[in-house]
């Protein structure tokens, strides 16, 4: 993980980090549970494990469940890297 972070909740600039890296809005396929846990799908590493989901379902769990995307700051050395959290809002960020 990189000191030099940048947290969003901006769904254009999401999509478009996650397109950038090849990812695909995915959640846990094998679950009961109705707030499935989302994930971000890097090149179908996941078969079986991961169901992708529309963006529109992705990006309405992830507002519901107050998350944030959290990623090395794009103009920092090492800001191509695919590392990222999704986490809890909070701390002065704007949708």
């Amino acid at each position: 993980m990189t000191s030099h972070r940048h947290i969003t909740t901006d769904h254009d600039e999401i999509r478009g980090w996650i397109q950038a890296h090849h990812g695909v809005p995915a959640r846990t396929a094998t679950t009961t549970d109705t707030a499935a846990a989302l994930h971000i799908d890097f090149a179908a590493v996941r078969p079986g494990e991961l169901e992708h989901i529309s963006w529109e379902e992705w990006f309405t769990a992830f507002d519901a469940q107050g998350l944030a995307l959290c990623y090395p700051d794009p103009h920092l050395r090492g800001g191509a890297s695919a590392w990222f959290e999704l986490v809890p809002r909070g701390g002065g960020i704007h949708p």
